[in-house]
């Protein structure tokens, strides 16, 4: 009886060591090599689409860059109808208020009708964007 509780011990404490080993390489296995928890990635949010569509013009603002006490926009002007190289967004623009202290035609495709181009204004702004091509054509686009 004596050998049988013996070994009816040794039977029970490997059974434990083996469970106990194989819970604890399953659970390692599930975990990165440095032994951290991973936690879930913040989804990336939705790009802000920032274009304003009027009678066959589109409007967008496609970069906004704040440097040097800058607010530096990349815009685009796209029509099939219109020439809008020409239009002076100097003073015929304002960004939260603000008028611009620089406009600059980059490319001007297609006699007009695709302009890109770039508005400067002094300090680091952000709100309603008003372009206005004619004085019935106005564009508002907020600017984030």
């Amino acid at each position: 009886m004596k050998k049988f509780l013996i070994i009816s011990s040794i039977v029970v404490g490997l059974f434990v060591v083996t469970a106990f080993s194989y819970s604890r390489a399953k659970n390692s296995s599930q975990l990165p090599h440095n032994g951290l928890i991973p936690i879930a990635a913040s989804p990336l949010p939705e790009p802000v689409e920032m274009v304003d569509s009027k009678d066959g013009v589109d409007i967008s603002v496609d970069e906004v860059k704040r440097e040097n006490g800058q607010t530096i926009l990349a815009i685009g002007i796209n029509n099939h109808v219109e020439d809008y190289s020409q239009v002076d967004l100097k003073v015929r623009s304002d960004l939260a208020g603000v008028k611009p202290i620089k406009y600059v035609v980059d490319d001007s495709a297609s006699g007009g009708h695709h302009v890109s181009a770039e508005l400067v204004f002094a300090g680091d702004l952000s709100g309603l964007l008003t372009i206005k091509l004619t004085d019935e054509l106005v564009f508002n686009i907020n600017v984030k």
